[in-house]
């Protein structure tokens, strides 16, 4: 196993890409190299930049979504052989934040014969490891298709390792010790998930991990601040000299005249707070579709002669005027009664319905609208602003030192900007800290 720990604008991209072109070159013609990530986004750019290269991707090169590659290599040709469990669907919806909901939810998708993305992992792990309880049969099962996988494999390799989860990390130790070339790639300080799993395998493996210290996004002006959080063997380095810190108060200043007045390419915050509020991470189609499939579940029991159509088309109309009338009143029940009144819903389908209402709270007229800082990760900018919240302002200012992924969120938040990058002091930090130690730490950077 190879390792690269690279921090922000190290070029992860590109570094990935080369490595791919190289170990193609290195092994043999009739075996996969796979190279994974996290996002589609991801996938595309890895796809770019070796087009740079290739004319068109060699049939050996696989790139993919790590869910993707799970499932079509190891859960699609193999779960059944070993569980005798065959999935019909992949289900991408959202799940109730509620445990026992949630539970209740994937327990369902599972009699259907559908496969939650987020379940993934786990079953990849018991193909390619174990389950608890696995009977002789399927234990020499598994060795006959761990030699499979050792015969067409030529090499895995991981981009943005730091998003690696605990079956993750198992599905990778597994591929170890089959002997199959891996390469990950990533950065622990960018961990906004906080499994701390690729930091473990880092530590594991630290006579084959490299790290990559330049940094070609930032400018050496907020390097010196973001360097203050983390490690010495982690710190970078630009040769860009050009660029701003620049620093401005919410007493002084009116954060929406300030949005207003610059041209920001990001602007994002930890938390909502106050008038802050951040995007839903959400998507209202995503929403939309998860309360639309419990609320099809009902109209098929209520109208089984319906064509599946006219259900489909009735439950996301239904889903949509459900979530309208919970923004307005912010009671669950109670949009329920409204949206539902010519429908006599069962028990078990009311409660199915109304566990899939996302917990979202009607926003404010005069509120200002702001990415998170989780949904900024792997973007850039020239012109970023910062709002900067307590729960960050405790690690900026040394009152916490400890590593979580509230830390790795101000890491990503300092490391945006290609030129300029805007602090705000919301009211709430300059009253904990005071003004005059503010100005004090800042005058270090600016």
């Amino acid at each position: 196993m190879e390792i690269q720990v690279a921090g922000a604008g190290a070029g992860k991209t590109t570094t990935m890409s080369q490595k791919v072109i190289e170990l193609r070159e290195q092994c043999d013609e009739s075996k996969i190299i796979f190279c994974i990530t996290f996002t589609n986004n991801a996938v595309e750019c890895i796809n770019k930049k070796l087009l740079e290269h290739y004319k068109t991707i060699p049939q050996n090169i696989v790139i993919s979504t790590i869910h993707s590659f799970l499932y079509n290599e190891l859960i699609k040709p193999y779960y059944f052989l070993l569980y005798k469990k065959h999935y019909k669907k992949i289900s991408v919806i959202d799940l109730p934040n509620d445990v026992t909901a949630k539970k209740y939810k994937l327990s369902k998708l599972e009699n259907a014969d559908q496969l939650h993305q987020t379940s993934i992992p786990e079953r990849a792990k018991w193909v390619i490891y174990k389950k608890s309880n696995d009977t002789a049969n399927i234990k020499r099962n598994r060795t006959i298709i761990n030699n499979t996988l050792k015969e067409y494999i030529g090499a895995i390799c991981i981009d943005e390792a730091q998003d690696v989860d605990k079956d993750m990390k198992v599905i990778i130790e597994a591929f170890d010790s089959l002997d199959i070339p891996l390469y990950l790639m990533g950065d622990p300080k960018q961990d906004l998930r906080g499994y701390g799993c690729f930091r473990e395998i880092v530590n594991n493996n630290n006579e084959s991990t490299h790290y990559s210290n330049n940094c070609y996004r930032c400018p050496q002006k907020h390097l010196i601040l973001s360097n203050q959080l983390i490690s010495k063997s982690e710190q970078q380095i630009s040769q860009k000299s050009i660029g701003e810190l620049l620093v401005c108060y919410e007493s002084e200043t009116n954060c929406k005249d300030l949005i207003n007045m610059y041209n920001y390419d990001l602007v994002y915050i930890s938390k909502k707070q106050g008038a802050f509020e951040t995007h839903n991470s959400t998507s209202n189609v995503q929403i939309n579709e998860s309360v639309a499939d419990e609320i099809i579940v009902a109209m098929k029991h209520n109208h089984p002669k319906t064509s599946d159509i006219l259900i489909q088309k009735a439950s996301y109309y239904y889903a949509q005027i459900l979530l309208e009338k919970y923004q307005e009143c912010n009671d669950k029940k109670r949009a329920m009664r409204d949206t539902f009144k010519l429908e006599n819903l069962g028990s078990n389908y009311y409660a199915s319905i109304i566990s899939s209402i996302p917990d979202k709270i009607e926003r404010k007229n005069d509120c200002i609208l702001l990415n998170s800082i989780e949904s900024i990760k792997g973007e850039e900018g020239h012109n970023c602003l910062f709002i900067l919240t307590s729960d960050l302002a405790s690690y900026l200012f040394g009152k916490k030192t400890e590593e979580n992924k509230t830390k790795n969120k101000l890491y990503v938040a300092l490391t945006r900007s290609l030129e300029n990058l805007t602090i705000f002091i919301t009211s709430d930090v300059e009253n904990k800290y005071g003004k005059e130690k503010i100005i004090s730490f800042f005058k270090m950077f600016t």
